[in-house]
């Protein structure tokens, strides 16, 4: 009975897995994070960089086999990032869209990058009755992370590694080719993907009873730029941005204007209107502005005006 019981755990836990809905992810990036050089013989002379952009493939690959997981194309990905371009005055700015905003028009849940964080050689050197035999040993060691696209915050994470030793004596020397060096990334990367996996699936589950609510942001000055709770989320005209219902820190700058940082609880959709003050103001500027204001004026910082709108919309 016992063991009928611990096996009818196992497949109801394994039910909740397959029957939860595939996580939307788009990968980022992958970054070279290495400090050691490589043994010449031991893929050295294999640029890390080079290594590294590898990275993107071969996690897109094990993701793919992952019935968790529905991947973004990163090319869509990137591709809206240059699409969604911001404007002042007609001209585009130098201001690159957030990948939290691009990944929520894209509906993705999370936003993945690699980290390559080790790819270098150990040796170990052995002398029996003269003969000298070198053992080397080429670790490649990835981390994955991945980031909630509603706030930027890092909600999972994991590492994996993959190693192949080599024996050198004075009659037998081997050299590992690019070949060898991709199977080892190949392997590290699969061996952190299930853990990954396995923490945003759980981390799914427990989120779905979060409520989110969606936010648009306008200004006097547009385009401006938005932060929320200091990350970056784009320029205004900012239009039903998705947020956890909550209290937030929405900041708002714009070179040759004063920066305006409240603290909003929201509870409901909202359009939050925001009058900008330049830095240098004449007496005629000053005043307009201020009669433009419907909340309190804190201490020369212009007031932040919030329409709730209604949920059912």
């Amino acid at each position: 009975m016992k063991k009928w019981i611990i096996l009818s755990g196992l497949w109801l836990a394994g039910a909740a897995l397959t029957s939860a809905q595939p996580l939307r992810v788009a990968v980022l990036e992958f970054q070279d994070q290495t400090g050691m050089r490589s043994d010449a013989r031991l893929g050295g002379t294999m640029e890390h960089g080079s290594l590294a952009e590898r990275g993107v493939f071969m996690l897109g690959k094990h993701l793919v086999n992952q019935e968790g997981f529905v991947l973004i194309d990163r090319r869509d990905f990137l591709d809206q990032m240059e699409r969604m371009q911001y404007f002042d005055s007609g001209r585009p700015t130098p201001v690159k869209p957030s990948f939290l905003h691009v990944a929520q028009a894209l509906r993705a849940d999370a936003v993945l990058r690699g980290n390559l964080i080790s790819f270098s050689p150990g040796k170990r050197t052995v002398n029996q009755g003269g003969h000298r035999a070198e053992f080397a040993t080429l670790s490649v060691r990835v981390a994955l992370e991945a980031l909630d696209s509603v706030d930027g915050a890092v909600i999972a994470a994991a590492e994996g590694t993959a190693q192949t030793q080599v024996r050198q004596t004075d009659t037998l020397q081997t050299e590992l080719g690019e070949s060898d060096i991709l199977d080892l990334l190949d392997q590290a990367v699969g061996r952190a993907v299930p853990e990954l996996e396995r923490t945003l699936l759980a981390r799914a589950e427990a989120q779905r009873a979060r409520p989110t609510v969606r936010i648009s942001v306008h200004t006097t000055a547009d385009p401006a730029m938005v932060e929320v709770d200091g990350i970056l989320v784009g320029t205004t005209p900012l239009e039903d941005f998705e947020i956890y219902k909550g209290d937030h820190v929405l900041t708002i700058g714009k070179p040759g204007y004063r920066d305006v940082t409240k603290r909003i609880l929201f509870e409901q959709d909202a359009r939050v209107e925001v009058p900008m003050m330049r830095t240098e103001l004449t007496a005629d500027e000053l005043k307009e502005v201020l009669e433009s204001m419907r909340m309190h004026v804190f201490l020369g910082e212009p007031g932040i005006v919030v329409h709730h709108l209604d949920e059912r919309r």
